[in-house]
């Protein structure tokens, strides 16, 4: 399943990097996700609990931001389990200047598995597409409270 979007914050592209690179910021506006943990490695041990449908219940696996240049883009690769099967997502991430602040935009794709994929791509892509417009409406709220 393709994962594409963007969003305008109203911030610079370092502030948006510092907010979107935060494990406790992400704890905070990412809907679902209840723990971050950083590991010797670079990536972290994360925990999320879904109330969605067939995708209901708590998934836990691992969270990695890689290929980072600082202000300006990262990939963020997650892999998680649960009681419904699986999650692997691989995301490009891009920060760029907007004359409104930063344009935030992502590119990728999710693999699911598991009685998780029996749900359908359709309803699994607006389960994405909701949480995704949730998050980033959170982070520019976060947003507005650093920038002041």
């Amino acid at each position: 399943m393709q994962l594409k979007g963007h969003k305008v914050i109203e911030a610079s592209p370092d502030v948006c990097y510092q907010l979107l690179t935060d494990p406790e910021v992400l704890v905070r506006t990412m809907p679902g996700l209840k723990r971050m943990e950083a590991t010797d490695d670079g990536t972290y041990q994360a925990e999320m609990e879904m109330g969605v449908a067939a995708i209901r219940g708590r998934y836990a696996g691992t969270m990695a931001i890689q290929d980072r240049v600082e202000g300006s883009s990262y990939r963020l690769v997650m892999d998680g389990q649960g009681p419904g099967g699986f999650v692997n997502v691989n995301l490009a991430v891009r920060f760029d200047p907007v004359p409104n602040g930063c344009e935030v935009s992502y590119d990728g794709e999710a693999k699911v598995g598991g009685t998780v994929a029996g749900v359908g791509q359709r309803m699994i892509s607006g389960v994405a597409s909701f949480i995704m417009n949730q998050f980033f409406n959170n982070v520019a709220k976060e947003a507005k409270q650093r920038v002041g």
